[in-house]
């Protein structure tokens, strides 16, 4: 499954200005976060059902409150409507000196932008824009899963020196665990994020409290 295609990904370049230092730092991590999604590649040759979609809309920042999953140490939340489905990327934390955004990515499905039966590893990394850094690629031998009271979640982890661990997480939330925008039938969610500790400690953000308090959109 070591095949890259890459997929051309909407960048988002944020406005010159003159800015507050506090709208710098939010425009310096939309810029990143807009860099970090060009540079994913795709896994397997898939392409995506909202390709062209995905081409020509822009992501724009919204309240850290409209996350479709609850992330108290979220830094960005970039919003995005595909038509079919709307998507989000949560940009997260990192201590760590690895290259790198860590991020969530989530899309709200439809039955149109995305198999209803359940979740597939190709189809939400050619959604995605493929497999991040530092993962090279998606060995389904090495995944491994643990599961809550909202389902699964399917992960594989690296560690790419010292005490830094980075997990490749995904997980399918039914409409149930989350109040979603109308017409959804489910949350799929990817995450990288990398941390210094274990790995329970970077699968956290996708644990049973990323569903808890939701707000009806």
């Amino acid at each position: 499954m070591d095949i890259h295609n890459p997929i051309s990904r909407n960048c988002i370049h944020p406005r010159q200005g003159r800015i507050s230092t506090g709208l710098r730092l939010v425009a310096g991590l939309a810029l990143a976060v807009g860099l970090s999604a060009c540079q994913m590649s795709s896994q397997g040759g898939q392409t995506s059902r909202t390709e062209l979609a995905e081409a020509l809309s822009e992501y724009r920042i919204v309240p850290t409150g409209r996350a479709f999953v609850s992330v108290p140490n979220a830094l960005l939340v970039m919003e995005r409507d595909l038509g079919v489905a709307l998507e989000q990327r949560i940009t997260l934390p990192n201590a760590t000196t690895l290259a790198g955004e860590n991020t969530i990515q989530l899309r709200a499905q439809t039955s149109r932008s995305s198999s209803a039966t359940r979740l597939q590893l190709t189809e939400i990394l050619a959604q995605f824009g493929g497999v991040p850094s530092p993962f090279r690629a998606l060995d389904e031998s090495s995944l491994s899963s643990s599961t809550d009271q909202y389902g699964d979640v399917t992960y594989t982890v690296t560690r790419p020196g010292g005490d830094v661990t980075c997990v490749l997480a995904f997980r399918r939330s039914q409409i149930g665990a989350r109040a979603l925008p109308r017409g959804s039938s489910a949350l799929d969610l990817m995450m990288r994020n990398c941390v210094t500790g274990s790995v329970q400690d970077a699968l956290a953000p996708l644990g049973p409290q990323a569903f808890s308090l939701g707000v009806a959109r």
